[in-house]
């Protein structure tokens, strides 16, 4: 007879998904830092971030805010390179080159900033290192 799952259970496997997407999005982005992949990388840190949130009471208080913080700061510079990438479609068709030229080069800083930033979590083993530190087990 299968035993009931419990909410715990539930929030460890949703976890687990939710990381694996992200660490799936980040390398993804690694290899190719376009606009449909930062994009995509900003989008599974809000969804792990939530579920960070939403399941708070099944993980390590410090762990989470660490997590947290991390995530945040990877947030903050993808929105940088995710502001110029709308500017710079909006540009597009404008007369304003040096501007455009201006939005090109303060993107290619960003993202290799985020480059640099995502090539330290993957030498860490992100991903496996937040799985044990949230006691979220090989679900």
């Amino acid at each position: 007879m299968r035993s009931a799952a419990t909410i715990q259970d539930f929030a460890a496997g949703q976890m687990n998904r939710l990381l694996n997407a992200l660490a799936f999005q980040l390398h993804r982005a690694v290899k190719s830092p376009g606009e449909k992949e930062i994009h995509d990388v900003r989008v599974s840190i809000r969804r792990f971030s939530q579920g960070l949130r939403l399941f708070a009471e099944f993980f390590p208080r410090g762990e989470a805010r660490k997590i947290e913080r991390r995530l945040k700061r990877m947030l903050r510079l993808t929105s940088e390179i995710r502001n110029r990438d709308i500017a710079l479609e909006f540009l597009a068709r404008s007369n304003r080159a040096a501007l455009r030229r201006r939005l090109e080069k303060q993107r290619k800083v960003y993202q290799g900033q985020f480059l640099e930033t995502a090539g330290r979590w993957s030498a860490r083993d992100f991903s496996a290192r937040w799985r044990n530190r949230l006691s979220l087990g090989g679900v």
